[in-house]
């Protein structure tokens, strides 16, 4: 992987699996298709090839040519996995990597008013949360359609509709 290609964060080492250097991995990609697709992952500023890649419980396990062992798979927990952007397979319309709602600015539909900016992902069940925070105000917006009426990625903004699940709370 080029060193100054354009990298989206697919996960974060979360632990080893086993004893042969399988790494267990909290995916922020889609599915292990997205792994085995790109073919080659960045953790600690070191490229890795992508050996294997499978699906367990709430977690994905990576394989890596050259992680053999369950101390080699150990020494990167905590480690954010990355990959190039251009590799990753487009998405349906209307769906976005994280990487690209990261940062948005966000406004209310109704009233144009600026919330802030989304600075996390949570995952659910049901659906991703985005964290939206602007000074001390914080902002949990449920990452539905009735919710998120618009975005637009060139501008680097998003529309919500406030009035359906929107959660205000007090920033730590």
């Amino acid at each position: 992987m080029p060193a100054l290609a354009p990298k989206i964060i697919l996960g974060r080492v979360v632990g080893a699996h086993g004893i042969r250097g399988e790494l267990k991995v909290w995916a922020e990609a889609e599915g292990a298709e997205t792994f085995l697709q790109i073919g080659e992952v960045e953790l600690a500023g070191r490229g890795y090839q992508v050996a294997g890649a499978r699906p367990h419980k709430r977690y994905l396990l990576l394989s890596l040519a050259g992680i053999c062992s369950r101390n080699q798979a150990e020494a990167l927990i905590g480690q954010e996995v990355w990959g190039a952007a251009e590799l990753l397979p487009p998405l349906p319309e209307g769906e976005y990597y994280w990487d690209e709602i990261l940062g948005l600015a966000v406004y209310r539909m109704d009233t144009g008013a600026y919330l802030g900016r989304v600075t996390e992902i949570i995952p659910t069940a049901a659906h991703d949360v985005y964290v939206v925070r602007e000074g001390d105000r914080e902002y949990l917006i449920p990452a539905r359609v009735e919710v998120i009426q618009e975005i637009c990625l060139e501008q680097g903004w998003m529309n919500i509709d406030p009035n359906v699940g929107v959660l205000e709370t007090r920033a730590v």
